[in-house]
Order: structure tokens, then C-alpha cells, then sequence
């Protein structure tokens, strides 16, 4: 997380949006050494990135793909062997 005082905003600012943009990183304003406001993407505040966002909703829309199926019951018993497996392994 980075910190800068409150003037560097005002001279800053459109260099700090595009680093809140593009890395994704959160910057911390301060007022004579006391932070007073953040500026972080707007997909922070739900607690994804963008790039999150968009996996979780790809996600969404295909494990509906198989639903009701005769196929999807292999798949389910498939993943719930994987998953019970998985502890076996370690």
C-alpha cells in the first residue's frame, strides 16, 4: 500500500488513478502525516480484482453448463472422488 501527502495528489493525481488502475494497488492519503482518505479500484471494495471478477463470473456461467444432464452426475461422482483423494495424498 502505498502513502502520499495530500499536495502530491493535487499534482499527481492522474499518474496515481492510473497505478490504482492498472496495478490494482491501494494509495493512502495523508494530511500533515495523518491519513485521511483511500483511493483503491472500485472492485475493492467488493474484495476482487478485476481479473477475479471476471473468473468468478466465468465460473458462475458454466457450472450451470452440465445441470440436469445424465453427464453431470458422472462429473459430480468424478470431483467428489478427486476432492476425497486429496487428503490421501498429503
Amino acid at each position: 500500500m502505498k502513502t502520499v501527502s495530500a499536495m502530491d495528489v493535487r499534482r499527481h493525481l492522474g499518474e496515481l488513478l492510473d497505478e490504482v488502475r492498472l496495478k490494482s494497488e491501494t494509495v493512502v492519503i495523508e494530511r500533515a502525516g495523518k491519513p485521511i482518505a483511500k483511493l483503491c479500484p472500485v472492485d475493492q471494495g467488493t474484495g476482487e480484482s478485476d481479473a477475479v471478477s471476471r473468473r468468478l463470473r466465468a465460473v458462475r456461467e458454466l457450472a450451470g453448463c452440465y445441470a440436469g444432464s445424465s453427464r453431470s452426475q458422472g462429473v459430480d461422482q468424478w470431483l467428489d472422488e478427486e476432492r476425497g483423494s486429496w487428503g490421501a495424498d498429503r
